[in-house]
């Protein structure tokens, strides 16, 4: 099967990680292959020296694949936690079951069936349209201890729909014929560099590029069906219950904060909002990558000490 190991797009970002920011990927994950849910899920699995704390979980988004998150992963590991970050079903190196008909409801519960097969302590954390599959994931299982995300976006929601997609007139024409010709909509296979402003990503050039012209990612072509799926889900709130962080860029002109509080807004239980200095949707920059860091070790700190106290 075909590993990222050999993979020139991984080659490539991880380059790019260290050129445009300095970041370098010390670790080199496993790659495994497992069935969940009739799906061949490729996973990453970053490992740290000793003992793992905990599992932490990584969601990617709509625009990326579970290699994209490397740098958490790497981290992670770096403080003690194991890190998986599986390739969700249609993107990256997984192969999707026969019966997958690219209905976005199978990507919380695949991270959902993930994360019930843990043993011990697990968080969730996603990042873009990853934050909310994170969220409702851990509503639909049995025991996760928390759940982090750099985004919580309400697709069902039009006026969020219409300001995430690539252009307005886009979004607008998208829900008009989700409503009135789906079965037609539904076979439109488009690259999603043409769905997604891409573009936006970053706020590296070179990074932006990447995203939209890799083969793994902005060439990808997929069904408009995942979207209006997206779409059509509905949330009328969100009970994760467990803590929630939502850590989000302060510098991101694709999906900035105000378009997250809506669904923050709606979560019942505990939450806390932190936004970061500066930061674009893929939060590389400094100072915000060192605020995102420190924030995710509090919170899976946290989640450590409430283990520590349980387990006496």
């Amino acid at each position: 099967m075909e590993t990222y190991a050999d993979s020139p797009s991984w080659h490539r970002y991880r380059q790019l990680l260290l050129d445009a920011f300095g970041i370098s990927i010390r670790r080199t994950p496993v790659e495994r292959w497992r069935t969940v849910r009739g799906h061949q899920l490729h996973l990453d699995e970053w490992s740290p020296e000793g003992r793992a704390t905990g599992t932490l979980i990584l969601v990617h988004g709509g625009g990326g694949n579970g290699r994209i998150l490397a740098p958490l992963a790497d981290f992670a590991a770096g403080i003690g936690w194991r890190a998986v970050a599986p390739d969700l079903p249609g993107y990256g190196l997984t192969r999707p079951g026969a019966d997958f008909h690219w209905d976005y409801g199978e990507w919380p519960a695949v991270v959902a069936a993930l994360a019930d097969d843990v043993q011990g302590s697990v968080v969730l954390m996603g990042l873009s349209v990853g934050g909310m599959t994170a969220a409702l994931a851990a509503q639909a299982a049995r025991g996760v201890q928390g759940v982090i995300a750099t985004t919580l976006l309400d697709m069902s929601d039009p006026a969020t729909f219409v300001r995430a997609a690539k252009w307005p007139w886009l979004g607008k024409a998208s829900l008009l014929g989700f409503r009135w010709m789906p079965s037609t909509i539904d076979r439109l296979r488009l690259p999603l560099r043409l769905l997604a402003p891409l573009d936006r990503m970053s706020g590296h050039p070179a990074m932006t590029e990447y995203f939209e012209n890799d083969p793994l990612i902005g060439r990808l072509r997929v069904p408009s069906r995942f979207f209006r799926t997206m779409h059509t889900l509905q949330m009328p709130h969100l009970e994760p219950r467990c803590p929630l962080l939502l850590v989000h860029p302060g510098a991101d002109n694709w999906t900035p904060t105000t378009m997250s509080r809506p669904a923050f807004d709606r979560v019942l239980g505990d939450k806390r909002l932190r936004e970061l200095s500066n930061g674009s949707h893929l939060p590389a920059e400094l100072p915000a990558r060192l605020e995102l860091e420190q924030e995710v070790t509090k919170f899976l700190r946290a989640v450590e000490l409430k283990d520590a106290a349980g387990a006496r």
